[in-house]
């Protein structure tokens, strides 16, 4: 692990490989330790960047609140920093939020994209079951342990599958999960700042190779998100990850990786 100053922020970071900048962003709390064997993976074709975004991990909580363009910001100070002209870029969930704002916002210093269980955002979002919300809701009881709360996002992250065959995977989560818990504040934070996203009406202006891609399972962010992503993005792929929830990159990361591989890597 790195930091490196950016304005008023030190940005944790790891930066590993060879080759063209892959920059993996994190989804909400989400943290660079959690990308699990994707990375290894995709380490042998590019150099990646992993980023502890604002508020979680260790990239500390700034005074105040922040919003997804502020990310955005936090993203292109790194490369700025760290000698990066151009990257390629994959962002799931919540940093679906913070790449479709690179490639807005910053289109001269992103090359292509991967968006991942993630939405344009807006009341035309595709919203999940109220029963997804009711188990979010407990999750972030303060009356329960971290790990009972860790626990209680399985259902909602994972495929059912997923669970009853890989329970050492799931373990594996549990316990890194609860390493980089975030702070109220942070969460709380990243929570404002993707519940107001909605870049609907500026889709159109992506010019970039875009591809949209998700678990056909996906509980937490419904598929029909990414279905209206690609149709709304000019010559975009859509991708559907067979049998994989929301964090469909830790199910299948093999396939996942191959995907990225070719997509990223041809010209």
């Amino acid at each position: 692990m790195a930091k490196v100053k950016v304005k008023e922020l030190e940005i944790a970071y790891n930066l590993r490989g060879e080759g063209d900048t892959l920059v993996l962003i994190c989804g909400f709390t989400m943290t660079k330790e959690m990308w699990g064997p994707l990375v290894s993976g995709l380490t042998r074709h590019f150099q990646v960047l992993t980023i502890d975004n604002r508020g979680v991990g260790e990239t500390l909580y700034p005074a105040g609140g922040f919003s997804i363009a502020d990310m955005a910001g936090d993203t292109v100070g790194l490369f700025d920093a760290l000698g990066i002209k151009k990257a390629n870029v994959f962002g799931v969930s919540m940093g679906g939020l913070i790449t479709q704002t690179l490639v807005l916002d910053y289109p001269d210093r992103i090359s292509k994209a991967a968006l991942g269980c993630t939405s344009h955002g807006g009341r035309h979002a595709v919203q999940p079951d109220p029963a997804v919300m009711v188990t979010l809701a407990s999750a972030a009881d303060p009356n329960i342990t971290p790990e009972e709360s860790v626990r209680k996002f399985i259902p909602v992250l994972y495929s059912e599958r997923f669970i009853q065959e890989r329970p050492d995977r799931l373990e594996e989560f549990i316990k890194v999960s609860q390493r980089y818990l975030p702070t109220p504040e942070g969460a709380a934070a990243q929570m404002q700042a993707l519940s107001i996203f909605n870049v609907k009406r500026r889709l159109g202006e992506i010019r970039h190779p875009i591809l949209v891609i998700t678990g056909d399972e996906d509980r937490m962010m419904p598929p029909e998100n990414s279905r209206l992503l690609a149709g709304a993005v000019a010559g975009a792929k859509l991708c559907m990850i067979e049998g994989a929830g929301h964090s469909f990159f830790h199910e299948k990361p093999e396939e996942v990786c191959r995907i990225l591989i070719e997509f990223f890597g041809r010209p």
